[in-house]
């Protein structure tokens, strides 16, 4: 009974993921490029060389820890469009931040440090449309997403101006030496924000389904009537969801200076959240389910950037077949539901 759970859920995401495939295929076909060539560089490039499975990974660290996030504000039924925004400022307090701290405390106690300026710096950003939302009902849509206008330019500022390393040259924060920055998980080139993301989805998901708070989020977006006169505070709820959600994106944005990048760079925006929305509905809002879905789009991004330059194809060609999943995603859901309609007739 439950493996066929597992497959009639399964069954959504993967006609969508192939579906969008065969959409992105016809356009290729259309604009005069060879489909089977350009697939056999993208998955060649992304899933068969050591290189793709390694840089996969990498982006795969930020994705799960954004993930999580979105699971918990999404299940609480509210949304949260603004996660690149507050990637970027958990991000620059972080770049800002950590030259000043590196040299003064043992290392792991700077990261952990870090991880928790990262984490303010997105929830202090949300904080905004998550009062808006609480007190005065404001569609937070709108709000989180403006936001992300405002981050983007601000950093920008902040990169080019108080807090560059060299004015005159390349905007960016000082740079981390390679030694100050996380570790690499035994025998391999990745380093150990691909562990911090693992655990923030699964504790995500156990705290979802397992804790009296999880009961409450879930309650409060599946019918806030019923939650009301359950005694459920609406508004804390609320406010508590976007908070976590903004912070994991903070997070995510630390994990990406002090893993990757070594410091805060000038435009630079990864736009993770793009990618990290539709992940989550085609995991259906399951923490476990993200794990393979995370490294799905890991592979995509970075198979597409390989495969641009491999196969001349536009770089944002991935970025259409990750918008086409959502689409077939929902048309799937609304063919399951008929059928089940028409079954029962």
């Amino acid at each position: 009974m439950k493996l066929k759970k597992i497959i009639t859920a399964a069954i959504g995401p993967v006609f969508a993921i192939l579906a969008a495939l065969i959409v992105g295929g016809i356009i290729l076909f259309i604009v005069g490029l060879n489909p089977i060539r350009t697939y056999s560089e993208l998955f060649k490039l992304g899933m068969g060389t050591h290189l793709g499975i390694t840089e996969s990974l990498k982006i795969m660290a930020p994705l799960l820890i954004m993930s999580a996030g979105l699971i918990i504000v999404f299940r609480a039924g509210i949304w949260n469009i603004g996660g690149n925004g507050q990637f970027l400022m958990g991000a620059i307090f972080v770049g800002g931040i950590a030259p000043l701290l590196i040299n003064e405390f043992p290392l792991y106690l700077c990261f952990v440090i870090l991880g928790l300026v990262g984490f303010f710096g997105g929830a202090m950003w949300i904080s905004i449309p998550a009062i808006l939302k609480a007190k005065y009902e404001i569609n937070e849509i709108i709000v989180t997403m403006m936001m992300d206008f405002v981050a983007l330019n601000f950093t920008a500022y902040l990169v080019k101006g108080p807090l560059i390393e060299h004015p005159g040259r390349f905007p960016q924060t000082m740079v981390l030496p390679l030694e100050k920055r996380l570790p690499f998980i035994p025998f391999t080139e990745i380093h150990i924000g691909l562990i911090i993301g693992l655990i923030a989805i699964v504790l995500a998901h156990y705290f979802m389904r397992r804790t009296t708070w999880g009961y409450e989020f879930r309650l409060s977006g599946e019918n806030k009537k019923a939650a009301f006169y359950a005694g459920v505070n609406i508004k804390k709820v609320t406010i508590l969801a976007m908070l976590i959600s903004g912070g994991l994106a903070g997070l995510a944005g630390a994990n990406d200076v002090l893993g990757i990048k070594g410091a805060f760079q000038g435009e630079w925006n990864p736009g993770y959240a793009f990618s990290a929305i539709p992940l989550v509905f085609l995991a259906r809002l399951n923490g476990i389910a993200v794990i393979p879905l995370a490294y799905f789009f890991s592979f995509l991004a970075i198979g597409g950037e390989f495969m641009s330059r491999a196969a001349n194809v536009p770089v944002f060609f991935v970025q259409i077949i990750e918008a086409l999943m959502p689409i077939f995603f929902g048309i799937s859901e609304y063919i399951q539901k008929k059928g089940k309609l028409f079954w029962k007739s």
